[in-house]
């Protein structure tokens, strides 16, 4: 064992155990590559028996000067060193880790087989010329190519709070994904909660230290090494409630919206440094995916409502539209982090299903009408309810995940007649299957059962 900062004990690697204690995420697949996404760490476990803070909300606390994010439960304090990823294709450069991006780096494996099972290890070392430290292994489904049309299958999930785990090591949803397999999941926003779950996050180490708690739960790290994703942000994980680019909050200063961004793309597997995070993620012949980035291009929420007003701003939406027109798939899904069709309580301000946003909803919605015909369905998480509503203007469908345990579940404005198929506040998530003939999406549980399922039949 070794001690850490003022006594507290943290479960120290020995030769052959790892030095991974935050898991990997495997993400951004195409036919022929992914971005594996690792961090060496100190001790071989997330300190377990460090202090607690889990409040949340107006019991959300921040941290003392004198207190040291460090000793806290769940901290998993990085470590210098090395690492590559040995695939069964073959192997990486070694890529030196530092506090410059939290011992953390993304590493971008090329030359795979298209819709195949891959197989990897990720290796650390301390120094350069060291010994290898205990391996971190893993599989991963690389996208079937374009003109194929085998079957895919995803899964949907959003709005996990740590104080709100359904289990003592995590939650049951991520147990649940790895059982019905899917070919990789979509992390549509608020991984984490820097603002408003204990301990607010105002620095880059309290916001580091959210992302390690969470990601180092047993349930997150089993499900994730072993399931490829594709990471989207929103408000939590980025700053705070609502948030906007030119936002400052005085809950999280000096923590600053462009830190947020940075920080997401440190912790979480992202397109390449320059390009935006909005992006396509194409799954064979029948389906296609858009993943709009919903905060960096913002209007402020507080703006007038009118032509100049946008979620997405002026250079994504045109690239959004264009997409859509020119993809051959035969299933179109927009992945969007905020709802579009909802509906949302009355009070909130910052997604399509609001009157702040009345003007460019009705512009996307009438661009869908005019172009689609009811064959792009819209996919969000945000809300804390699992629902199905259709838009009664584009006969859009919009299908709401809902929170990742029952115990983030609530806020809903209640049932409405004329736009929901189905409304429920409980947690779970949305899967997704899709071949030639049929797209089927189905509301489960937090265990994995079925609880709401809705199929879209299209002749071959």
């Amino acid at each position: 064992m070794a001690l850490g900062l003022g006594g507290s004990v943290y479960a120290a690697a020995t030769p052959g155990e790892t030095h991974q204690a935050t898991g990997c995420k495997i993400g951004e697949m195409t036919a022929e590559s992914a971005v594996i996404w690792a961090r060496r760490t100190a001790a071989s476990a997330r300190l377990s028996n460090g202090i607690v803070r889990r409040g949340q909300g107006r019991a959300a606390k921040y941290l003392k000067p004198e207190e040291n994010v460090e000793l806290l439960e769940g901290a998993s304090k990085g470590a210098a060193g090395w690492m590559r990823v040995v695939h069964d294709k073959g192997s990486t450069k070694w890529v030196e880790v530092s506090d410059q991006a939290d011992f953390a780096a993304s590493i971008p494996v090329a030359g795979l087989r298209a819709a195949t099972q891959h197989k990897f290890t990720i290796e650390t070392k301390a120094t350069r010329n060291g010994r290898v430290d205990g391996e971190l292994t893993g599989t991963f489904k690389t996208l079937p190519r374009e003109q194929s049309s085998v079957p895919v299958r995803a899964a949907l999930l959003s709005c996990q709070m740590y104080c709100h785990m359904d289990r003592a090591d995590g939650f049951h949803i991520y147990e649940s994904i790895g059982k019905w397999k899917p070919d990789f999941l979509l992390s549509c926003g608020d991984n984490v909660y820097y603002d408003s779950e204990d301990p607010v996050a105002t620095s880059e180490a309290i916001a580091r230290y959210h992302w390690q708690r969470m990601y180092s739960l047993p349930t997150l790290v089993e499900c994730l090494r072993g399931t490829g994703g594709y990471w989207q942000k929103d408000d939590h994980d980025l700053l705070s409630d609502d948030a906007w680019p030119s936002m400052k909050d005085s809950k999280v200063k000096p923590l600053t919206f462009a830190q947020g961004q940075r920080l997401f793309r440190e912790q979480a597997p992202s397109p390449a440094a320059g390009k935006p995070m909005y992006r396509t993620v194409r799954a064979g012949a029948n389906l296609e995916l858009w993943l709009p980035d919903s905060r960096d291009y913002r209007s402020a929420n507080t703006d007038a409502d009118g032509p100049g007003k946008s979620i997405w701003g002026a250079e994504q939406k045109a690239w959004l539209m264009k997409a859509l027109r020119a993809s051959t798939a035969r299933w179109k899904i927009l992945v969007n982090p905020n709802p579009i069709v909802g509906p949302d309580r009355a009070n909130k301000k910052d997604n399509h299903s609001n009157a702040s946003y009345a003007h460019e909803s009705l512009e996307f919605r009438n661009f869908l009408k005019a172009n689609f015909d009811g064959n792009v369905v819209s996919i969000c998480g945000d809300r804390h309810w699992q629902y199905h509503s259709v838009d009664p203007h584009s006969g859009l469908h919009e299908f709401g995940c809902g929170a990742a345990s029952d115990e983030h579940a609530g806020g809903t404005p209640g049932l409405n007649k004329d736009l929901h198929r189905f409304h429920r506040v409980k947690g779970g998530y949305l899967s997704i299957d899709a071949d030639a003939s049929t797209l089927r999406l189905q509301h489960r549980d937090v265990r994995g059962e079925v609880v709401h399922s809705r199929s879209f039949e299209r002749k071959v």
